[in-house]
């Protein structure tokens, strides 16, 4: 087993003067949370979570869409000695309940009154948002200084990874010095905050570099996306493949003032590169690797410096981190000071055994490694598959909708078409207990829009006998 990197660089959370003084600085375009930013000081929010009775350690489930408040609320729970985790504003009740349970979460922020429940139940407002707070029961889960990343797509829907605060800003100052950001740039945020990469390496990264940070989206759309990049004079912009293929087929011009773009998430193909640095000429274009569980960067290939065989690349791992492919599966490993300590909640999947040591990962992702150590992607585990840029965990789905009434079995189809894929549900259900309706109906309370499936088919049966042969 391989030691763990030295630590190379050691940055701290800012003092609540210096996060507020950042934010003062954030243009807000998403229009989501229209807050004032004197109700968003950070020691203010802090003491009023102090005062409230949240515990060092208490976990904080973060349920706002991307804005100015969402970034002001996780510093502020940071100050309070809590442990936030951010979760898709779109994310179901009973999900939210679920999450809550397997995290034993002290709290819910969101925009409305989020729907926990549990005795002794205060509701109350902070910020501009509307707070559930459970009464303390045992000791914190969490620890002061940590948080957590949620990895919805790729353990499970109620999981998460548990991180030192400290071990996220140094792998936000590694991919902020991989990509060159400083602080004359000016950073765009339309991926939703709640992923590791915009929260990770576009924002945190802009706190270090003192860079200005423009919050937007999502939804993505090209017209306002081309829009803001113009009026806003971005500097750095960060996309997935499939957005990336959206302005492709759309042929619109990049700025002139955009200097960096880089694309992550899934794997881009050479000649979407090629495409992308004809169209920006003399530009910067970086491909990167990471996942959650590793803090999240990984590796990024500063395509613009590279021939073109080297297009089908993620790049060479970033400093402090170290890389193996193991010679029989091509499973990538991962050792660094950036990955997460621990899983929490209910993990489901091959994700369940990918922490192997401290400070070393099972990426279950497979690729081929060069000798001059760039790397190259396979493939993935079948555990989960990437739709339109987000991972869906489909051991997840086969879970939840094996819990609605009447159902005996749930199987998942997989289906690819070019770059993308997809998934097909099937369920087989006791005859005469339900109707594919009511199905559909509990599969859209319990799965946000983006993790549904393509199509559901309900196969009734008379009795549960069949399925013992299949």
């Amino acid at each position: 087993m391989r030691m763990l990197p030295p630590q190379t660089d050691s940055p701290r959370l800012p003092t609540a003067v210096e996060l507020d003084a950042f934010l003062d600085r954030v243009e807000d375009l998403s229009g989501a949370l229209p807050l004032p930013r004197q109700s968003l000081r950070i020691a203010e929010l802090a003491r009023q979570w102090q005062q409230r009775g949240l515990h060092p350690g208490d976990i904080v489930l973060l349920s706002l869409p991307n804005s100015t408040a969402l970034l002001a609320h996780t510093f502020g729970v940071l100050m309070a000695w809590g442990v936030p985790a951010l979760l898709a504003p779109s994310t179901p009740p009973t999900r939210q309940q679920s999450l809550a349970e397997a995290f034993r979460a002290r709290a819910l922020l969101a925009v409305r009154p989020p729907a926990l429940n549990g005795e002794n139940l205060q509701i109350f407002e902070l910020g501009g948002t509307q707070v559930s707070m459970l009464p303390a029961s045992g000791p914190p889960a969490a620890t002061p200084g940590e948080m957590v990343l949620l990895t919805s797509g790729t353990s499970g829907f109620s999981s998460g990874c548990v991180f030192d605060v400290e071990a996220l800003l140094r792998n936000a100052s590694r991919h902020a010095d991989a990509i060159g950001l400083n602080s004359s740039d000016t950073v765009l945020v339309n991926l939703p905050l709640y992923f590791s990469y915009a929260l990770v390496a576009q924002a945190f990264a802009s706190l270090l570099r003192s860079a200005r940070l423009v919050v937007s989206g999502p939804p993505f759309n090209v017209g306002s996306y081309h829009q803001m990049l113009s009026t806003c004079g971005v500097t750095v912009s960060s996309l997935t493949p499939v957005l990336v293929r959206m302005l492709l087929q759309g042929g619109h011009e990049f700025p002139s003032t955009l200097r960096v773009l880089t694309v992550g998430g899934d794997q881009l193909s050479p000649d979407h590169v090629a495409r992308l640095l004809a169209s920006r000429p003399g530009r910067e274009l970086y491909l990167t690797y990471g996942l959650s569980e590793a803090g999240p960067r990984v590796a990024t290939l500063a395509a613009h410096r590279e021939p073109p065989h080297r297009f089908t690349s993620v790049g060479v791992p970033l400093p402090g981190t170290r890389v193996w492919v193991d010679t029989a599966s091509k499973e990538l490993f991962v050792s660094s000071d950036t990955v997460m300590k621990r899983r929490i909640g209910l993990i489901e999947g091959e994700r369940a055994r990918s922490l192997q040591a401290p400070g070393i990962l099972a990426t279950g992702d497979f690729f081929e490694m060069d000798d001059d150590g760039y790397l190259s992607f396979l493939g993935r585990r079948s555990d989960f598959l990437v739709r339109r840029g987000e991972k869906i965990c489909v051991a997840s789905v086969r879970r939840v909708a094996s819990t609605l009434p009447g159902v005996l079995l749930a199987r998942v189809t997989h289906l690819t078409d070019g770059d993308e894929s997809d998934y097909d549900l099937t369920l087989t259900v006791l005859e005469g207990t339900t109707s594919p309706r009511d199905l559909e109906a509990g599969l859209m309370r319990l799965l946000r829009p983006g993790e549904r499936p393509r199509q559901l088919h309900v196969v009734p049966v008379a009795n549960g006998t069949p399925l013992l042969h299949k």
